[in-house]
């Protein structure tokens, strides 16, 4: 038996075990969504219960989220009646619920209806959806779930600029165009199973956010959909978390799927909540092709081993691959203040860094937030306010089809690389309203032209670097971003989030080829599920 299928062997059999011999006890393997405002009660209510629950691993499922005691997050869908029933739109259970015994379906309507307009490109901004999302449930041990929405939008310039380079719309897949606007898709799916408390088991097309801020220099849900597995161990006060991944470079043709190149990734996340009042979390990620697609070896089955800090055996096989490390924390500094954080290392030479020459190959970034819960004692009032840096060409890999990428998107921040930033959010939830400000201050350092590549785009060349030594944060096209929003909305039916939003953007971009603003109004109707990234 070779080295790496004994290696595979001893890890994988006594798993096998433990999960065949685990106690069978009831479990929801529900994902919730990755919805920032559906989660706020969650987040707040995990906050007096900081040993069991991991807020730093989204989607929750629901089984964890029952332990929270959180009522309002009770799924009311299931009609009384254990046959098929159209529901009133304007209440909390779902548009279409079948109770079968230990079998459950539900079935909601997808869409959305938003008017804006940009008072200073003086342009029409009409973004319209449709689509649909079933859920079925066998037991307490097995869910499904599908959904599939299809967008047709008018975009603002900015975004305009970012579709026509990227030839993909921001979290969603290639962007066809269609007249003034572009038509594009944002699918998702999975199938998950718990056997028991203590493991969940995933095989999905979706997206996941690991860490406690608003970005994540981890993984994030900045790109579009993509297939994983994933294995979840939750026991004691740790959260082991296990995911291969198929990630798409699809530079040569975004609007033909021939030619997509495939690209895996394996990824795992520690987080252990050491104290009441500390978190601690580790990341690893390796980033590989196969060898029919040229790559250095061909697939390695050890990196299918879901044990953490497989970079040291990586490095000892002299492999080409991206690695990537990382580590975050949280710590409850009374009971409604918390202080965050992250750490990513793409490369990390301690030699290099003392010497501060700007080698390029310095390759770190960083994030510190800060929490408030409960502002004054007003029940829901909440605060958020984060730092992210980023150093150049973080994330880049010397061969494109192995940087920390998908579908022509970052799937870390949505800036890529070579930046760094301000954001802070406010926000106040009252019964069925919704109010939230946010304000993000950022500085980038972007292509001045097409054949020098200074670090914050990572799907550049990285051969095409001005130089090895002196490179420097938001070094090329020096440009600052303003970008800003206040929305209020009304929650109409919780079961799928359809409410109604009205929303004002301001946006100011600056550089040294001039000055560009936008001042943007929404108005509209939608169910909302998914984050959507367009504060760039």
């Amino acid at each position: 038996m070779s080295k790496q299928k004994q290696i595979s062997f001893y890890f994988f059999t006594p798993l096998f075990f433990i999960i065949l011999f685990s106690h069978w006890a009831m479990a929801q393997p529900e994902n919730m969504s990755l919805l920032r405002e559906a989660n706020i009660g969650i987040t707040n209510a995990a906050n007096a219960n900081p040993y069991e629950f991991h807020t730093n691993i989204r989607p929750y499922l629901l089984s964890e989220v029952a332990l929270l005691n959180t009522a309002t997050y009770k799924d009311t869908a299931m009609p009384s009646s254990k046959k098929m029933v159209l529901r009133n739109y304007f209440t909390q259970a779902h548009a279409l619920g079948v109770d079968a015994g230990k079998v459950f379906i539900k079935a909601d309507p997808v869409f959305s209806v938003i008017g804006g307009y940009d008072i200073n490109a003086k342009d029409k901004l009409i973004q319209t959806s449709i689509g649909f999302r079933t859920q079925i449930q066998l037991g307490k041990k097995l869910f499904a779930e599908l959904k599939m929405e299809s967008f047709n939008a008018d975009y603002a310039a900015y975004v305009d600029s970012v579709i026509a380079q990227t030839q993909t719309v921001p979290g969603g897949n290639f962007a066809s165009k269609t007249g003034t606007g572009y038509a594009s898709n944002l699918n998702t799916g999975y199938l998950s199973y718990s056997p028991n408390k203590t493991f969940n088991f995933q095989a999905g097309f979706g997206k996941n956010f690991w860490g406690d801020g608003y970005r994540s220099l981890l993984l994030s849900d900045n790109a579009y959909s993509y297939p994983y597995f994933k294995t979840t161990a939750h026991f004691w006060h740790i959260k082991y978390v296990s995911m291969v991944a198929n990630f798409k470079d699809v530079q040569i043709d975004p609007g033909n799927s021939n030619t997509y190149r495939n690209k895996f990734a394996s990824l795992h996340y520690l987080s252990w909540n050491a104290l009441k009042w500390l978190n601690i979390g580790l990341f690893e990620a390796i980033v590989f092709q196969n060898r029919q697609q040229g790559s250095y070896h061909a697939f390695d089955v050890n990196y299918l081993n879901p044990v953490i800090f497989y970079r040291p055996v990586e490095y000892s096989l002299g492999s080409g691959d991206n690695a990537l490390l990382g580590a975050s924390f949280k710590i409850k500094i009374v009971n409604n203040v918390q202080l965050y954080g992250q750490v990513i290392l793409d490369e990390f030479f301690l030699k290099e860094i003392k010497a501060k020459n700007g080698w390029q190959d310095n390759k770190q970034g960083g994030q510190l937030g800060l929490k408030l819960f409960n502002i004054g004692g007003v029940k829901n009032l909440n605060f958020l306010s984060e730092v992210n840096i980023v150093r150049p060409y973080t994330y880049y890999h010397k061969n494109t089809l192995q940087n920390y990428g998908h579908f022509n998107q970052p799937l870390a921040h949505p800036y890529g690389a070579n930046f760094y930033e301000s954001m802070s959010t406010l926000n106040y939830k009252y019964k069925r309203w919704f109010v939230a400000t946010k304000f993000i201050y950022a500085v980038l350092g972007l292509d001045s032209n097409q054949t020098m590549s200074y670090g914050q785009n990572i799907y550049r060349p990285y051969d095409q670097r001005p130089s090895i030594y002196g490179n420097s944060m938001a070094q090329g096209l020096k440009t600052t971003l303003i970008y800003a929003t206040a929305k209020a909305s009304y929650l109409i039916n919780s079961a799928y989030n359809l409410r109604i939003e009205g929303m004002i953007i301001p946006r100011i971009e600056q550089n040294l080829n001039g000055t560009k603003k936008a001042l943007i109004f929404q108005l509209g109707i939608s169910t909302a599920l998914d984050n959507r990234y367009l504060d760039f």
